[in-house]
């Protein structure tokens, strides 16, 4: 099975993958700096009546729209409104945390949340950590025209690579070939979508939160937050930031385990 690719309207394409009988739609959001091909892995839910649909949000992947995460969850909502069968929304770091977004926003449009390797609005965080990208590093790069140093950089990064065979590690390397950092060079805008922690709290959709062994402590602090604020479902599993793509055998299953948890018919 490979990509379908739909055109939703005039600046958005999705890709999809689809069973004849769906019983639920999985819309995943990818991370920074990636596109839908990271959950090229997650094509094989499809035989098991999942529906996989991603785009490649505002700035990155074949988007050429100005990067703008508050229009990437518009973006979102459009995809939502056109599915038929029940939608599990699924966001992988900087995507979890638009996922989550989206969800406080439009909780009733949504069968289920899965959150992985992201950060939660107003939870805690260290930016400088070396854990974490050094965006400053990356935008001085960007602008100056660096960009395969800059990929080069961030391929081998912790959160990119923990995890990964050589063979992943060099996948994600020719992923990133797309990447041409618009969005460090495109001003910050405020959301209107904050995610604070008491309307988190208040969320009552299901929700599997997961937490890679390598993934960085600050990220896994954020998914335990989670797991105790909304009552989420863990899914524990071996792997770093992207082990849905390096043990996507672990992932698929566990997502498969929680979705019989959940009826949906």
């Amino acid at each position: 099975m490979s990509w379908e690719s739909v055109q939703l309207s005039d600046d958005l394409y999705i890709k999809q993958v689809s069973n004849a009988s769906p019983r639920v739609a999985l819309v995943c959001l990818h991370g920074w700096s990636l596109d839908h091909r990271s959950f090229e892995r997650q094509i094989p839910l499809a035989d098991h009546g999942v529906n996989i649909i991603s785009f490649d949000r505002r700035g990155f992947g074949q988007n050429k729209l100005t990067p703008n995460p508050d229009l990437d969850l518009s973006d979102v909502h459009h995809i939502v409104l056109s599915i038929q069968a029940p939608v599990i929304l699924y966001g992988v770091s900087q995507g979890a945390r638009l996922a989550l977004r989206y969800a406080q926003a439009y909780e009733s449009h949504l069968s289920g949340l899965v959150f992985q390797g992201g950060l939660a609005d107003s939870c805690t965080f260290d930016p400088t950590s070396k854990d974490e990208p050094p965006l400053a590093l990356y935008t001085s790069m960007a602008e100056q025209g660096r960009l395969l140093e800059l990929r080069d950089h961030w391929s081998d990064h912790p959160l990119m690579s923990r995890g990964m065979s050589l063979a992943d590690k060099k996948e994600i390397r020719q992923q990133l070939e797309s990447y041409d950092a618009v969005d460090l060079m495109t001003p910050p805008s405020v959301s209107i979508f904050p995610s604070d922690k008491t309307r988190r709290a208040q969320l009552k959709l299901p929700m599997l939160v997961a937490v890679a062994e390598q993934d960085s402590d600050q990220r896994k602090f954020h998914a335990e937050s989670l797991i105790r604020e909304c009552n989420a479902t863990p899914l524990r599993s071996p792997g770093g930031h992207l082990f849905n793509f390096s043990h996507p055998q672990s992932f698929n299953q566990g997502l498969l385990r929680w979705l019989d948890t959940l009826n949906l018919t």
